[in-house]
């Protein structure tokens, strides 16, 4: 894959998303370490400055990842961030992945309108055969936020990972892409 030219926007009823910049590292940073956040990611270390610089430049700068910031059509508030990663060339597929960063923004639509968009971008300019998206079974939002969007739960994996000393199911999601 190529980088997302920084000029690219993708505009939905009330949102839209722009590409990752180095300006929204400290956003970034703060959404990504915050309690909320880490406490509903499969990766819980704290990510600092340089890992996250080093993200931009190695994966997001290089095509491997595509990273979006979500914000309010009108006042252009960033809210969180939309990604897609681990693209499988081979089976023309990628994994899709979503935070919110402002708490006032839960629970308003805001997460399945971006994921809806991240499905569409996949599909349309992307042109992807599948997306998926991993989440932990407790996370019982953006399991609803994830088929409201459009997935389709595929897997119910048990005691699938150990996570703050205790194992955790995980629920594995797919959405196909209708043109194909």
């Amino acid at each position: 894959m190529k980088p997302v030219d920084g000029d690219y926007r993708i505009y939905g009823e009330r949102i839209y998303l722009r590409p990752i910049t180095a300006e929204d590292t400290d956003m970034v940073l703060e959404w990504r370490n915050s309690k909320t956040v880490v406490g509903n990611f499969i990766y819980r270390k704290p990510i600092t400055k340089g890992e996250h610089i080093d993200w931009l430049k190695n994966k997001v700068n290089k095509g491997l990842v595509h990273q979006f910031i979500i914000c309010d059509n009108v006042e252009n508030t960033p809210y969180g961030c939309v990604y897609m990663q681990h693209f499988d060339e081979e089976n023309n597929k990628v994994e899709s992945g979503i935070f919110l960063g402002e708490d006032k923004k839960r629970s308003k639509g805001i997460g399945t309108e971006a994921a809806k968009m991240a499905l569409d971008y996949c599909f349309r300019q992307l042109n992807v055969h599948k997306v998926v998206a991993r989440v932990l079974a407790f996370n019982k939002a953006s399991l609803r936020m994830h088929e409201k969007a459009g997935y389709i739960q595929e897997a119910y994996l048990k005691d699938e990972l150990y996570i703050d000393g205790k194992y955790e199911d995980l629920v594995l999601f797919g959405a196909v892409n209708p043109q194909h």
